[in-house]
């Protein structure tokens, strides 16, 4: 009881709300393959955890993936390097161009896994980013403008605004996907031990997280959205 009211405590205190509707939108968000995210003139930060991922993938030494893949990061982030881009249209090093898909997509860097919901800036203003070029985010947007009046939601929205111990545990299985998808396994199995949550079936999670983030997002800007993909 102890260990589960210290998580608890932290929990509420240093994991800040503006996370959880970012991680409910890249539940739900679904990945087209039109790889603008891996092309252009940004750059994608990746650490020791995500040189080892690549190795794995490519059959590498740790060593030879950094050497290979990755240049030095002219952000100079402590313990980063980027991964190279190259050709005309600065290409990510691991996408296959032909294909438009990642090389290594099973173990792409953490960062490519959080991409395009999950706000990396953390001084940006805007807690979702609707990217006009990403053809995933033009889908769901318009899901979004489909399903914002749909009456099953509306009642799923009233439901978790209604029951405050519900949408503590949604919270809480947000994290719990976040750090699964992090590639942090063991530390999301504790979490469910210490707290006797257990993840819902997939469809009412995904349920969940679409009334959640359509409760916590203003959607009227939507309307506005434009793909130019």
């Amino acid at each position: 009881m102890i260990e589960k009211e210290s998580f608890l405590q932290w929990f509420s205190t240093e994991i800040p709300e503006t996370l959880f509707p970012q991680i409910a939108a890249q539940v739900i968000f679904r990945c087209e393959n039109c790889g603008e995210c891996c092309r252009g003139e940004g750059y994608a930060l990746v650490d020791e955890a995500d040189l080892q991922e690549i190795a794995k993938a490519q059959g590498i030494s740790p060593s030879q993936a950094r050497a290979r893949f990755t240049n030095p990061d002219p952000g100079k982030n402590a313990g980063c390097r980027i991964l190279k881009s190259i050709g005309p249209d600065r290409s990510c090093c691991l996408l296959d161009v032909q294909a438009k898909r990642c090389m290594i997509y099973r173990h792409r860097p953490r960062i490519c896994r959080t991409f395009p919901m999950l706000n990396a800036d953390t001084e940006c203003e805007e807690i979702i980013c609707f990217y006009s070029d990403c053809l995933g985010t033009a889908k769901f947007v318009k899901m979004l403008q489909e399903k914002r009046c749909d009456p099953q939601v509306q009642k799923d929205i009233e439901d978790l605004t209604r029951h405050a111990e519900r949408l503590e545990a949604l919270r809480i299985l947000l994290f719990v996907w976040l750090r699964r998808m992090m590639g942090k396994i063991e530390e999301a199995e504790q979490i469910c031990r210490i707290t006797g949550i257990s993840p819902p079936l997939e469809s009412a999670f995904q349920r969940d997280c679409l009334a959640y983030f359509l409760m916590t997002i203003k959607t009227d800007g939507l309307d506005e959205y434009q793909y130019e993909g």
